[in-house]
């Protein structure tokens, strides 16, 4: 009887917990994701610039203030169709595993790229909206959230029947299904991105919006409706004037409940800024990447609260009379108040217009700010290039954009962050050098001092006694000791110590011991080292090369650094980079991201593999293996013993290497593998029988070529099991010594060639988690 009281009493405990956590659990809302970045929409089409930034923007966002945790979420970039359809399952999967853990589910998706009037356009292929609707209805949650930034993406709140309707919302508290479909322009418009902004209108309002800039009623949170009325408003008036014309959004919003549904929270941001109602005019705030986060038209009366990360930014304030300039720190936990006094002016330049129109600005104007020096300007008056707004998102046509397009190696399906960065750099090596009819010739004694054509910094030949200096070369610089061009050279550079070029160049650094480049197209080749900041090209030195982004090839007998890499790297020791698409090829290679091959003794890569296994073999042998690398190419090494030998090693060791690829699918994943097995033993049986063979065959006549394939499966994130079978070669008087020391239980073949069969069975633990 005081049992049964025991037991009944732990099972009431238990109950009562599962129900008290299932309540508590329930109070809240589940929310998932699918970002999707298209820059690659077709032979026909222009590839786009920012497609894949913006999703990744928007899922940045999204993470740090819209509730979506990143296992909740899946960005793609240049997806197929089928690469899209598997995510959506996922997410299903994902959802209905969950089911009534939460009170509501939601689901957002996004995309950025091409469309036309009918369909998604995913590279070569088209996702039409009817077939993309009905996926995303199959998505078991209780919201579906379609944000399309793509031309003619008003035609998917078309389909089947959709129409325009009164928003109906709800907030967290309240019990509801239904859709809310946004498009950045309408059935017939075109969808517009901007080099000056880096990303398309639409999507940076969204951004801006979710931030902080569409929160009308001052509760620091953002909902559909303030979100949708923002983004409408601000996409409109920044495309009003452009060649491709005005861009409106459409919607259409069918949720049952009330309230507001809440995409964005401010407060669980990690800092926050300020701007007080007082202020006005344009506020520009850039991170320290100088990437554009938020660009606000300010009116006063109203306060804004952005919702920013940590971190060092900069601000620039136009009003009606004066243009601002300044950096600040946002803390952790810190809501910062901008000071727009603190914030330095910055001086006037004349613009004029290439039409030779006359300057709408009155006399009056002139001479109230020639006082101090300033004149009233615009973006296109700072001192930095012009960057023309880019044509539509279909691509196809022109619409009126004047400009060079670059095509970037490979770069369909790079990681999205370098390929802007690249495009980027490549887009800034698209300048000319025009110094009229007059061939512009320089003789240089030192750096600086020039003795012929003294004030002339702008040249076709540079040559130096012992160095040079100039502004600008359309030809080459050539010197004993060092070269150093400060704006743009089309040409070569060419020194017995060392070139620095600080500004864009086209064409070749060669240098005796070193180069030191902003962005080149073409190539650096030193004895000792080169430095860069973007290349797209080669880099080729005899010790080592370090550079933030390469489209190309980083070749080093010593060592390559790299952050973003669209190539290759070979060096004779080490390669290191955050991010490649490519090859690695040295003695230790390093990717924290790779989608390649790395060849070397030891690779790693932190979305690959980096395992420890243990595996018994029915040949009653015990496999100890490391696997490292990725998963396209990977290497093994390993050491067996026999199973009764484990804790008293008497006649039988073995080691063994290879190569490896594993095939990854939903639950489960295959690896192919080729190692060579070395066995050997102390035995002085063994050690005479290997004395008799002629030196040039005993490595032959120990080694067992081997072809293996496993099944991982119960797969988490740091450990799985697998089975497999493998098939050992044997060869009659070539490895018999070898295989005298295995005991062996299946064979096919005859006595001159055979296979001999075996299964293995193991656990595997990983260093990294498994993505």
């Amino acid at each position: 009887m005081k049992k049964i009281v025991i037991l009944a009493s732990i099972l009431f405990i238990s109950i009562s917990s599962l129900f008290a956590v299932t309540a508590d659990e329930k109070t809240g809302v589940d929310r998932y994701a699918i970002y999707v970045g298209a820059n690659y929409g077709g032979k026909s089409r222009e590839r786009l610039l920012y497609a894949g930034s913006d999703a990744q923007s928007f899922k940045k966002t999204m993470s740090e203030i819209g509730g979506v945790t990143e296992s909740n979420s899946k960005i793609l970039i240049d997806p197929t169709k089928d690469q899209l359809d598997q995510a959506l399952k996922q997410i299903s999967t994902s959802i209905s595993s969950k089911s009534g853990v939460a009170k509501r589910s939601e689901f957002i998706f996004y995309y950025s790229g091409h469309s036309d009037e009918d369909a998604l356009l995913l590279g070569d292929t088209k996702y039409t909206y009817s077939s993309l609707k009905a996926a995303i209805t199959d998505v078991p949650s209780d919201i579906h959230v379609v944000i399309l930034d793509s031309c003619y993406s008003g035609n998917f709140i078309r389909t089947k029947g959709g129409q325009k309707r009164k928003p109906f919302l709800v907030d967290d508290s309240s019990v509801v299904t239904g859709h809310a479909y946004l498009s950045s322009s309408s059935d017939n418009e075109s969808s517009q991105e901007s080099d000056e902004i880096e990303s398309s209108f639409f999507t940076n309002a969204m951004i801006t919006g979710l931030r902080g800039a569409a929160d009308t009623s001052g509760d620091n949170k953002v909902t559909l409706n303030e979100l949708y009325s923002y983004a409408f408003n601000d996409t409109l008036s920044k495309t009003e004037n452009t060649k491709v014309g005005p861009q409106h959004p459409n919607y259409n919003i069918t949720l049952v409940g009330s309230g507001d549904l809440i995409l964005s929270d401010l407060t669980t941001s990690e800092a926050m800024l300020s701007i007080s109602k007082d202020a006005k005019g344009k506020f520009i705030i850039r991170d320290s990447n100088d990437k554009l986060i938020s660009e606000i038209n300010k009116i006063e009366g109203q306060p804004i609260f952005m919702a920013l990360p940590a971190g060092q930014y900069t601000a620039l304030i136009i009003d009606e009379y004066s243009t601002k300039q300044g950096t600040f720190l946002l803390n952790k936990d810190q809501i910062y108040v901008m000071d727009q006094n603190s914030f330095s002016t910055i001086a006037r330049k004349s613009n004029r217009l290439r039409g030779g129109e006359e300057s709408s600005e009155s006399e009056a104007d002139k001479e109230k700010f020639d006082t101090d020096n300033t004149d009233v300007l615009d973006l296109d008056g700072l001192d930095q290039p012009s960057r023309p707004a880019r044509p539509s998102r279909p691509g196809s046509e022109n619409l009126g954009s004047e400009k060079t397009v670059i095509t970037i190696l490979g770069d369909e399906d790079a990681p999205q962050e370098k390929n802007v960065e690249l495009e980027n750099a490549a887009k800034s090596l698209l300048f000319d050098l025009d110094f009229g009819n007059d061939f512009q010739f320089g003789l240089s004694l030192v750096p600086g001092v020039q003795i012929v054509n003294p004030f002339q910094h702008d040249l076709n030949i540079q040559l130096g006694i012992f160095g040079t200096s100039a502004s600008n070369i359309k030809g080459f610089q050539f010197s004993d000791f060092i070269n150093i061009a400060t704006q743009k050279l089309i040409g070569f550079q060419i020194s017995g110590l060392a070139n620095m070029e600080f500004g864009q160049m086209r064409g070749a650094q060669m240098a005796g011991l070193f180069n030191i480049s902003n962005a080149i197209l073409g190539a650096q080749f030193s004895g000792l080292f080169n430095i860069s900041q973007n290349i797209i090209g080669m880099q080729a030195a005899g010790n080592f090369n370090i550079t933030k982004n390469i489209n190309g090839l980083q070749a080093a007998g010593i060592f390559d650094f790299a952050k973003n890499v669209n190539g290759a790297q070979i060096s004779g020791i080490f390669n290191s980079a955050e991010k490649i698409k490519g090859l690695q090829l040295g003695l230790v290679n390093y990717a924290n991201e790779i989608d390649g091959i790395q060849i070397g003794l030891i690779n790693f890569a932190g979305n690959g593999l980096a395992d420890l296994s243990i595996a018994w073999t029915t040949n009653d042998l015990l496999d100890f293996e490391f696997k490292g690398g990725a998963k396209y190419f990977y290497t093994i090494y390993g050491a067996s013993i026999k199973r009764n030998q484990l804790f008293d090693v008497k006649d039988y060791n073995a080691v063994h290497a290879g190569f490896g690829t594993r095939a990854q699918f939903d639950w489960f994943s295959i690896d192919t593998e080729a190692v060579l097995r070395v066995n050997f033993s102390s035995e002085e049986s063994f050690t005479m029988a290997l004395k008799n063979i002629k030196p040039e065959k005993r490595f032959s006549a120990v080694t067992i070529p081997t072809l293996r394939i496993n099944f991982n499966f119960f797969e988490g994130n740091y450990s799985s099991l697998f089975a497999g079978i493998q098939f050992e070669y044997f060869r009659n008087n070539e490895n018999n010594l070898a295989f005298s020391l295995m005991d062996r239980r299946w064979k096919w073949g005859d006595n001159q060639d055979a296979i001999y069969p075996s299964f293995r069975f193991g656990i595997s633990q990983r260093l990294i988690k498994r993505n």
